[in-house]
């Protein structure tokens, strides 16, 4: 129904990302135009960015150590929303639709001396596409039970909480934020990039915002003059930067 995503998007290079805790992020999507309008929706899928470590050490760093194949699980709310256009302004209307899932997320590969050096150093060599990175790109998928029928238009987003931001913050408590690579989700982004052609089916209503609940301001195209703490269409600084998700229907 839409799509920002090529089908091969996990041989693409690392793509940018916005992530959650550093940004104060707590729900993050775009309004879109799904095609054609009366299907009932199956599925979400959104590209992740994961950078954390699952040993020791931090990808900033550049000293990530990472069991092969090691992941964490972290509960992710996929939302669809209703577009309201009453004050001129597109916002959120009603939530047609909502699942939470625990979801399986892969810690990013140990730094790799060998074949990642001089401005590479601290990154792994992703298999899939032959370059140096410092995150892994994973499509998380969100299954909605049957019966929700699209408009033309909905806000689709993803939420989820980290230590200090997020519905419910986890807060400073849980074993993993006083370990040496912190929390997985602390490090766990969403892709956004504009590819060449996007999107391939459906419409991005507009190509230069995002839909954002922050409670930094600084995260706003606007400086958060027109609020925080709330889901509201932040533009035109996204430019170039579609966030990156995919509406199935049948």
């Amino acid at each position: 129904m839409y799509t920002a995503m090529p089908v091969d998007i996990l041989k693409c290079s690392q793509v940018p990302s916005l992530g959650y805790e550093a940004t104060g992020t707590a729900e993050f999507g775009d309004e879109v135009g799904p095609v054609p309008v009366g299907r009932s929706l199956t599925q979400l899928r959104v590209l992740f960015q994961s950078f954390g470590c699952g040993v020791s050490g931090t990808w900033n760093a550049g000293n990530c150590v990472t069991t092969p194949g090691s992941t964490f699980t972290h509960p992710i709310t996929a939302n669809i929303y209703a577009v309201d256009n009453s004050s001129g302004t597109p916002a959120p209307g009603a939530r047609l639709a909502t699942v939470t899932q625990s979801q399986n997320i892969a810690y990013r590969p140990s730094a790799d001396p060998t074949n990642c050096t001089g401005s590479d150093a601290g990154k792994f060599l992703n298999t899939n596409t032959g370059l140096c990175a410092n995150a892994i790109g994973q499509l998380l998928t969100f299954n909605f039970p049957a019966g929700t029928t699209l408009p033309s238009q909905v806000i689709w987003t993803v939420a989820f909480n980290t230590t200090h931001y997020g519905d419910n913050p986890i807060g400073e408590g849980a074993a993993c934020y006083s370990t040496s690579p912190g929390c997985g989700y602390d490090s766990l982004n969403v892709g956004v990039y504009s590819f060449p052609g996007a999107p391939y089916r459906g419409t991005d209503i507009d190509p230069d915002g995002a839909f954002l609940n922050s409670v930094i301001p600084s995260t706003y195209c606007d400086g958060g003059a027109g609020g925080t703490g709330t889901l509201r269409l932040d533009t035109p600084c996204w430019t170039g930067y579609r966030p990156l998700g995919e509406i199935r229907a049948v």
